[in-house]
């Protein structure tokens, strides 16, 4: 997927203490020698074998890490052994039928929220058999060796006790987008790429791996900062947990990514000093699962944290008791910027045109269908409107539905255009302007306007519940080649239609929900 960056994106700038920021190392050399000295230290400490967990989020690089071990502690005349951890995992035919009901195959669009930990795809009897075969060896006093397991989910928790020293290498999911770009992608408990099935990881692995995650934030030895593969940041734990307590008592700015569009404008891409972007159809300003955090600890260094690291360790100072209370560890709100700016449509060449006529679903909805905890409620703030442009904002007062809904369905079926500004109503918008977008009501930008949209955030991981009834029958956005040359746009009509509002005409928006 094309994701692109402003290179003048805000950096987050507590100051700790330059003692404190002086631990903070960076370079593979730097971090794979400390890891190195804190183990042999312990070797020399506790007179028997030392065990390492070498965990991490999906996309960590963990072999520069074992081959830095490998040369430091050899060298001191250490033996070194290595296990995989996906090896206790069960085969892959397994994984994929444990999968299956989260994915939903049935369902083209959406998955299932997996509630389940990620011990659940391991095979419990070689945990257990290489556990008591660890615990074996390393009762050998005096034995000058180092195990390390490493990989996905490296500190299960049932071996969790075993470990003389843990280190989660993390990274954000910008990363993983480009890592899986690169066909560098693991399954959770697999060795071979497999590219970036988007309801396998969004509603599968990464529900569980946030959950195994913030477990090890908590008892971490090592923080690695993964996100720059080639200059690694490594935080001890002390200096990690003051970091995220500083980050969680202050205001925090994220960095900004942008996503062309088939309705997206030209504003901005110059006025924001974004390198290449073709065309803006949004920018996301607080998408949490998506975003992160630039952090600079006050020597110019700039570390990448995702920003639900901030929640995990300090959900309270952060969210506030009600947001905590009623949504248990998630960020509610996402904020967006839609660019729907574009030159006039008599100028040669003209490609943009209003945004697919789309709704959300409301909580039941969300929670019934996908395990969500919240439904989607949209607001739409008129930044800049200029001449010509419009809202769609519900239906006309007098239009049929019923054969709206008659023609939808068949241009689903057939891929043929139909008079569909007989039946939606296209507000003028006007600079100021507030539409409120309960679940349920048919909308969309007209174009020729920028818009702040304000809206509850159905998904932690940032899953994006529009439900399209009807574009245009028009190539979608191609982000290979960067035009509009992709296939046409995936329609939800089933879901749509489940929670479409057919009270939301012209007068009730008026007077109701538009304020």
């Amino acid at each position: 997927m094309a994701w692109y960056i402003s290179p003048d994106n805000c950096i987050n700038r507590p100051q700790l203490p330059a003692a404190w920021q002086k631990q903070i190392l960076n370079g593979p050399d730097n971090v794979h020698r400390a890891l190195a000295d804190a183990l042999l230290a312990d070797l020399d400490r506790l007179r028997h074998p030392v065990l390492l967990a070498l965990d991490g989020y999906k996309g960590s690089k963990f072999q520069p890490f074992l081959d830095g071990l490998r040369a430091r502690l050899t060298a001191a005349g250490a033996e070194v052994h290595f296990f995989n951890v996906n090896d206790v995992f069960r085969p892959k035919a397994e994984l994929d039928e444990i999968a299956r009901p989260y994915e939903k195959p049935e369902d083209p669009s959406f998955g299932r929220v997996f509630s389940g930990d990620i011990e659940d795809l391991t095979d419990s009897a070689k945990v257990r058999e290489t556990a008591a075969r660890w615990e074996k060896w390393r009762g050998e006093k005096g034995k000058r060796a180092v195990l390390v397991c490493h990989g996905t989910g490296a500190a299960l928790a049932p071996w969790r006790h075993l470990f003389d020293c843990v280190v989660f290498c993390d990274l954000t999911r910008e990363q993983i987008i480009i890592r899986s770009e690169r066909n560098e992608l693991l399954p959770v408990g697999e060795n071979t790429p497999a590219g970036f099935p988007f309801k396998r990881v969004y509603y599968f692995e990464y529900p569980m791996l946030n959950r195994h995650k913030k477990q090890l934030l908590n008892i971490l030895d090592w923080y690695v900062d993964n996100s720059c593969e080639d200059d690694p940041k490594l935080l001890p734990a002390h200096i990690y947990h003051a970091l995220i307590t500083e980050l969680a008592g202050r205001p925090v700015c994220f960095k900004v990514f942008y996503m062309p569009g088939m309705f997206g404008g030209t504003e901005f891409p110059k006025r924001f000093n974004v390198p290449k972007l073709p065309n803006n159809s949004w920018d996301y300003e607080i998408s949490v699962g998506d975003n992160h955090l630039l952090v600079d600890p006050g020597d110019g260094r700039i570390l990448e944290l995702p920003f639900y690291n901030v929640i995990y360790e300090q959900p309270l100072r952060f969210l506030g008791s009600y947001t905590n209370a009623t949504y248990p560890g998630h960020f509610p709100i996402a904020i967006y910027m839609q660019d729907g700016w574009f030159a006039d449509a008599k100028e040669p060449g003209f490609k943009r045109t209003h945004m697919p006529n789309h709704l959300h679903p409301d909580t039941a909805y969300c929670r019934e269908h996908f395990n969500e905890p919240i439904g989607r409620y949209e607001t739409y703030y008129i930044v800049r409107a200029d001449e010509g442009a419009c809202t769609m904002h519900g239906f006309k007062d007098d239009a049929d539905i019923d054969e709206y809904i008659r023609e939808v369905k068949k241009s689903a079926e057939t891929h043929q255009k139909f008079d569909w500004q007989k039946y939606i109503y296209e507000h003028p918008s006007k600079t100021g302007e507030l539409h409120q977008l309960p679940p349920g009501t048919v909308h969309g930008t007209g174009g020729r306007q920028v818009i702040l949209e304000i809206d509850t955030n159905p998904s932690a991981e940032s899953t994006e519940y529009s439900f399209f009834l009807y574009d245009y029958c028009r190539p979608c956005w191609n982000y290979q080649t960067n035009d509009m040359t992709g296939k046409p746009l995936r329609l939800m009509v089933d879901h749509s239609l489940a929670i479409m509002r057919r009270n939301r005409r012209q007068k009730f928006m008026a007077e109701k929900i538009r304020p």
